[in-house]
């Protein structure tokens, strides 16, 4: 199936260096989290850019979508690691309402995370998030398209597409 691109490969791989080129330098006690499953291929194209420089990576499961209608925010995996005194990136495909950005921020607050920050592919702008939360988006979009591609999917289907496209 093809589906019309919103945004190109290129426009994509912009967007990721943006992202990287605004995060803070790393500290030994910098984590990334990614959110599963569609943050693993932004995480991977944002992590290529850090080169040699040995970065830690965990991955959790969360949820808030089935199939094309968002329902209730479900954490259903956190990784066994110690978030005290660390300093997160959480990484996500996408910041739609904020209601993820805002449960997980609170959740590793909880957990003594010593910073708390979040960088996404894309950004919604009607994404209602707390005021002290730092986010930083490649993609800003106002649109109510449903996207497909750079590990946001249809049904599952399509995360591995380099271009964003609508469906």
């Amino acid at each position: 199936m093809q589906y019309p691109v919103k945004y190109s490969e290129s426009a994509v791989q912009e967007a990721i260096d943006k992202v990287f080129e605004q995060l803070p330098a790393l500290t030994d006690n910098t984590i990334f989290l990614v959110l599963m499953n569609g943050a693993v291929w932004f995480a991977h194209e944002l992590i290529k850019r850090y080169g040699t420089t040995p970065v830690k990576v965990y991955y959790a499961k969360v949820s808030s979508y089935e199939g094309k209608e968002r329902g209730e925010l479900e954490i259903t995996y956190m990784p066994k690691i110690q978030f005290e005194g660390a300093d997160v990136i959480v990484l996500d495909d996408i910041c739609d309402s904020g209601t993820t950005v805002n449960t997980i921020y609170d959740y590793l607050l909880e957990h003594k995370a010593q910073s708390v920050r979040f960088a996404t592919l894309v950004k919604r702008a009607n994404a209602a998030l707390l005021p002290h939360i730092e986010l930083t988006s490649g993609i800003h979009d106002a649109s109510g398209d449903f996207f497909v591609g750079c590990g946001l999917d249809d049904n599952d289907n399509a995360r591995n597409l380099p271009y964003i496209g609508i469906c």
